[in-house]
């Protein structure tokens, strides 16, 4: 895994935040649309991921105080919830991802090999205009002639 900048890491914990916030303030509503009730699963799905790293965290309850907090208004916490949020991220690096593989917008496409391996004239395409490609490669492997496309 590639590490990701501080600046990223803080990109990633406010864009969640704004997600949870949305979460929070819909929870209570009616929704009218199957765009938000799909919004809201995703929200959901995303505050249990959260959820279930800051129980993790070895901080004395301190991280799930914070969520718990923001949970009940958000708006008052979104600040203490992100600067908490952004310390565990950096601290795992794996939570960092799935974090991101949650909040990316369009496909992820990757390509991928082992040690000692050559991938060679693989087309990757996306007519969608966004998301993301990756190629990564192992030790002793070539990666030679490979097209991505995205737009």
């Amino acid at each position: 895994m590639e590490p990701i900048t501080i600046a990223a890491l803080t990109t990633l914990a406010t864009q969640v935040v704004g997600i949870l916030t949305s979460l929070f303030r819909k929870a209570g509503e009616a929704l009218a649309s199957k765009f938000g009730e799909d919004a809201y699963e995703e929200g959901k799905h995303l505050y249990h991921v959260v959820r279930d790293r800051f129980a993790k965290e070895p901080d004395n309850g301190k991280a799930n105080k914070a969520l718990q907090n923001f949970a009940d208004d958000p708006e008052t916490y979104d600040t203490v919830l992100e600067k908490v949020l952004v310390s565990i991220l950096q601290s795992d690096p794996e939570f960092a991802y799935a974090l991101k593989g949650i909040t990316q917008k369009g496909p992820i496409q990757r390509l991928e090999i082992g040690n000692s391996s050559i991938a060679r004239d693989n087309q990757m395409k996306n007519s969608l205009g966004e998301g993301t490609q990756i190629a990564k490669a192992g030790e002793n492997a070539t990666l030679e002639g490979n097209v991505f496309e995205i737009g």
